[in-house]
């Protein structure tokens, strides 16, 4: 049985003692092996068995990090004081009545059973707030070109800092008698910053994190409180209309596209996990799906999956569920598939194609007219042939229009690895392996945390 020794390298200029770790597995039915390499004694989940405070352990306490036989979830980072656990499975909201909402705190995400496809990546997604590193070594020497910088080249923190903070103005949510005891609107802006909420606690005077555009709420149509300091889709998807809708004439604006059809999604699928089933959704398969749009800016996907010749899929996204955050942002837009009633996307192929569709949207590449080196307009091409262009050309390399990408994957992309939304690993990298045959140790790195407000 293999294992992994994860350890920390704490640049960050916390002492150890004021630095918590924990450990939150993916499922409850999970394996969890993990020991502590220094007396081999158990660690525990963080939320197993809580009294309170959670199971957190200091760097102090992990000097030697820590022994993986089995674990899949995410592994979180505090600083100056870890959050409480508020219940079984429980994981903080980006939300300001979440009673841990103005610690600091950050995370990564790792599969580790022993199996090849093993991996670890660094997560921006949600928001930021700790900058961190990965890299790995076999018995004692690096493994060159096996790890993921969570600070690329020259960057530093401060750097990752002014740059997200640029993308979130104080934009107040126009409902009165929201943000605190006098009364005025909450603002969307850098944590820290917010008025106390209700009876929870007073902000922290320093940073806490920076939130993405995924995590806000439900904002479309007026689900929630109405604020986010990002874009909408709808100003890309009324663009789409404008030029590749309904009565527009096919070809006139880009090749083969028009009349409300505006992408062509195709490729192939590798199928699901070490051992690829033969048959089903999770298998090996290739897909070609027209993508159009209607008036009302809902999408649908008509076409084939699988072996099958003729049109036999449809996935129908509605308006709604595209444009609240976790839609086309978070990568998590529910569908009907062949009529049936909505679902989030699932790991098969039907999720697969969801992620060509959104990272379309997100890295500006649905009618684009920007050519490539074959001066092939990039909104003619197939969705598998985007992310093999260079990624200088995504996000603004494809739209004028800064309303027409995904903000704060494109602020990140230059900056860092982690992954700045769902499906960056369409086009760069972002996993470090842990294949047990060449990887026997994963090193985090806390890296300098030299943030000046």
């Amino acid at each position: 049985m293999s294992t992994l020794n994860l350890t920390f390298t704490n640049n960050s200029g916390h002492h150890n003692k004021n630095v918590s770790i924990g450990f939150v597995p993916g499922s409850t039915t999970a394996a969890f092996n993990i020991t502590n390499a220094t007396d081999n004694s158990a660690i525990n989940e963080l939320n197993y068995n809580y009294s309170g405070t959670g199971n957190w352990y200091t760097l102090t306490e992990l000097q030697n990090g820590v022994n993986i036989t089995n674990f899949s979830g995410r592994i979180y980072v505090c600083y100056d004081g870890a959050w409480a656990v508020q219940g079984n499975g429980y994981e903080p909201a980006q939300a300001v009545n979440d009673p841990n909402f103005y610690l600091r705190y950050d995370k990564m995400e790792i599969t580790f059973n022993g199996d090849a496809s093993d991996v670890a990546n660094l997560t921006s997604i949600d928001y930021w707030s700790i900058p961190m590193s990965l890299s790995s070594s076999f018995q004692g020497s690096p493994v060159a070109g096996n790890s993921v910088a969570g600070l690329v080249g020259t960057t530093t923190a401060q750097d990752i800092y002014n740059t997200l903070s640029n993308l979130t103005p104080q934009i107040p949510a126009q409902l009165p008698g929201i943000g605190g005891p006098d009364g005025s609107p909450i603002q969307a802006l850098v944590p820290g910053s917010f008025v106390q909420y209700g009876s929870g606690p007073a902000p922290l005077t320093t940073f806490a994190r920076i939130i993405g555009p995924s995590s806000y709420p439900p904002i479309y149509p007026n689900q929630a409180i109405p604020v986010t300091p990002y874009a909408l889709f709808s100003g890309y998807l009324t663009q789409l209309i404008n030029d590749l809708g309904v009565g527009t004439a096919v070809g006139s604006f880009i090749a083969g596209l028009g009349n409300g059809m505006i992408a062509t999604i195709a490729g192939n699928f590798e199928g699901v996990g070490p051992k690829v089933p033969s048959s089903g959704p999770q298998s090996k398969q290739a897909y070609n799906l027209a993508a159009t749009i209607d008036n009302d800016m809902n999408i649908t996907l008509t076409g084939i999956v699988g072996s099958g010749t003729t049109t036999n899929t449809t996935m129908f996204f509605a308006v709604d569920d595209l444009l609240n955050p976790s839609g086309i942002y978070g990568g998590n837009t529910p569908f009907s598939l062949n009529g049936a009633a909505s679902a989030p996307p699932a790991n098969d192929v039907y999720g697969w194609i969801s992620g060509d569709l959104f990272s379309g949207i997100n890295i500006g590449a649905i009618g684009s007219l920007v050519v490539d080196t074959n001066n092939q307009e990039v909104g003619s091409l197939t969705s598998s042939e985007w992310f093999q262009l260079p990624v200088s050309m995504f996000f603004g390399g494809l739209q004028a229009n800064s309303a027409c990408y995904n903000q704060w994957a494109a602020a990140l992309q230059p900056l860092s690895q982690a992954y700045s939304y769902a499906y960056t690993d369409r086009f760069a990298h972002v996993f470090a392996s842990l294949n047990p045959s060449n990887v026997d140790t994963l090193i985090i790195t806390l890296e300098d945390d030299n943030i000046i407000q």
